[in-house]
């Protein structure tokens, strides 16, 4: 399966790597920038500290915009480097999504740390159900994160895993090969993401389900 979805990225990536490539290279000036707030020594450590978080949350939709991409080139739609900022234009509801999800992972670690990697995997989903359905509740997304990867979450884990080897390409080059690497992970998991959808029919819910 893990081979099949990176064929199936490569392909889809085929032609708009360079793209790719200029993407992740704004993407990653972006993510850069709490980090320079830290090079300030005269402000007192409690209050850097405090600036780089709010800066960091401010900064969640631009990783999710990067998301939102990888969904458009593995579906080999039309999309642009400005792409990466369309989930402000849901700016609460991205970040609400991310605390609400952190908080539910916490929890979980709470009692073990397997727990909590399990239910990582069970919420991987939720930020490429928003885009699909931009007007689905925060839980709802959760939820329905959950229910798409029962079953799944060993897969999701395997091909994870398969990239252990590209990950060490990129510390031995120093970075450099994860301009492509980036890229070929985010679409595979893009991929894996539209398989699982397309195997499964969504049904509207009437009554609370629990998202964890």
């Amino acid at each position: 399966m893990s081979s099949q979805l990176k064929k199936a990225a490569k392909e889809s990536l085929s032609g708009r790597w360079g793209f790719a490539v200029l993407t992740v290279i704004l993407f990653s000036i972006i993510q850069g920038v709490p980090g320079l707030f830290g090079s300030d020594i005269d402000e007192p450590a409690n209050t850097m500290d405090l600036v780089v978080s709010m800066v960091s949350i401010l900064l969640i939709p631009v990783g999710v915009g990067w998301t939102w991409i990888a969904m458009s080139i593995a579906r080999g739609e039309e999309t642009k480097v400005t792409d990466l900022f369309e989930p402000y234009g849901m700016f609460f509801k991205v970040i609400g999504l991310a605390i609400v999800q952190l908080f539910f992972i916490f929890l979980w670690l709470l009692l073990l740390v397997v727990p909590g990697i399990i239910k990582s995997f069970s919420y991987m989903l939720t930020f490429y159900i928003l885009r699909d359905e931009p007007s689905i509740g925060i839980l709802e997304a959760i939820t329905r994160s959950r229910k798409m990867m029962d079953g799944h979450k060993m897969e999701a884990f395997l091909l994870l895993l398969s990239f252990i080897g590209w990950a060490l390409l990129g510390i031995v080059t120093l970075g450099l090969a994860f301009l492509w690497i980036t890229p070929y992970f985010s679409v595979t998991f893009a991929k894996f993401y539209d398989r699982v959808r397309g195997e499964q029919t969504p049904e509207p819910t009437s009554d609370f389900v629990a998202p964890y």
